[in-house]
């Protein structure tokens, strides 16, 4: 999936390539709107997001070039908002067809209705076991890896986990500074409910957290995450 963001918190841009590349979503990052603009019609992205707190002259501009492109069901645009944002602007938004508002706080909930847009126009692979959950809703999860370079253990938190993939924060980042991004793990290992599996992994984004893919998810292993992921009970 083309994905467009316009923005210029690189907290904001991290949280969301973490989330979002092991899915399978490729990212275009614009600094400047009216680069953005310019080039809509020769991009013509699948998914947006724009922040209206960084650029709130031109997210409107942008829209409506959009909209010409793409309808609502087929370009998704997702307004990023602080707590300041006017009910007016907050109205034509609406009009002008965006397909969701989220918070520049980017919290759990945020995501969850990330997740639940994304799955709503069929831009999740696998529907409901492909979306990314946060970690913190979960129990008896536990994940570790060897370091492809130099085969230290290491150990961390899951931040949140799909059938697809995982994000990962080390217990000392400075250890996997250097682990490159395209980099194959075959050490790893993930622990479901005291039952331990390998896995395969392909590193998609190293910064503070670490966002990896799973390569060919053995069938007992994607199975017991499935059905795991399946039953757990999220917040509403």
């Amino acid at each position: 999936m083309k994905t467009v963001l316009v923005i210029e918190n690189e907290e904001i841009k991290n949280t969301l390539e973490s989330h979002l590349i092991p899915l399978g979503f490729e990212f275009i990052l614009y600094r400047n709107p009216v680069k953005a603009i310019d080039n809509i019609e020769e991009i013509s992205p699948d998914l947006v997001f724009f922040c209206a707190e960084d650029f709130p002259r031109h997210w409107k501009t942008f829209l409506n070039l959009y909209r010409m492109e793409k309808s609502r069901d087929q370009g998704i645009f997702m307004l990023l908002t602080g707590d300041g944002f006017p009910e007016e602007e907050a109205s034509k938004a609406s009009t002008l067809e965006i397909n969701g508002f989220l918070s520049v706080r980017m919290d759990e909930m945020d995501i969850q209705t990330l997740q639940d847009i994304l799955a709503r126009y069929n831009l999740l692979p696998e529907g409901r076991g492909d979306r990314r959950y946060p970690a913190a809703w979960m129990a008896d999860l536990d994940f570790a890896f060897t370091h492809p370079y130099n085969y230290k253990l290491i150990s961390g938190d899951i931040t949140d986990i799909s059938l697809g993939g995982l994000s990962f924060l080390p217990d000392h980042p400075q250890l996997t500074a250097d682990i490159l991004e395209g980099e194959e793990i075959s050490q790893a290992s993930l622990n479901i409910e005291e039952e331990l599996f390998s896995v395969d992994l392909r590193v998609v984004r190293n910064s503070k957290v670490i966002a990896v893919r799973f390569l060919d998810l053995p069938p007992q292993t994607h199975q017991c995450l499935k059905e795991y992921l399946n039953g757990r009970r999220y917040p509403q």
